[in-house]
């Protein structure tokens, strides 16, 4: 699952969880991958495993840390930051799309297209609505220009990283 933390000035990190194994009904193992600017950045693999209804932790089998108890958090504090968390999703209305293409940040179905090619749209217009985890998401323009090619049809199922608008920039 892709996670996205969002700090106030609206940089963004995301953490996919890539890999879980299931060692035992008493320890889980999970790998995570952080990513910045389509970059991964660190890797990590983290053991889970519950001992006396407590949970631990570890990142190499040999030392645990007891992890404090928590329901999903909704923010998280990392040093001198507060980020939100968004879980699957990342809301339109914190950006959009990027300058020049709009693409699919999780696999979903094209359910409508607002734009046709030579319109000229502008930063934060809604240009295609896109289905993604049983939500319909608003895909936005990230900058003000002219739709120079669309790569979808409505009802379409993309994977992941597609482009599916190109919008040139003024």
């Amino acid at each position: 699952m892709r996670t996205y933390l969002v700090d106030h000035e609206k940089n963004e990190y995301i953490v996919d969880l890539t890999k879980t194994h299931t060692h035992s009904a008493e320890m889980v193992e999970f790998e995570f991958r952080t990513i910045k600017d389509n970059k991964e950045l660190h890797k990590e693999t983290v053991f889970i495993r519950k001992l006396a209804d407590q949970y631990f932790a570890s990142t190499d089998g040999i030392k645990w840390n007891k992890m404090a108890r928590q329901d999903s958090p909704g923010i998280m504090l990392n040093a001198d930051r507060v980020f939100k968390l968004y879980r699957g999703y990342k809301p339109s209305s914190l950006g959009g799309g990027d300058e020049g293409g709009l693409f699919t940040q999780m696999p979903g179905k094209v359910v409508k297209i607002n734009c046709k090619v030579g319109d000229k749209v502008e930063k934060g217009q809604t240009l295609l609505i896109l289905e993604a985890m049983k939500m319909e998401n608003e895909i936005k323009c990230g900058s003000k220009g002219t739709v120079k090619a669309i790569h979808v049809k409505a009802g379409d199922a993309l994977d992941n990283g597609i482009l599916m608008i190109e919008v040139e920039a003024e």
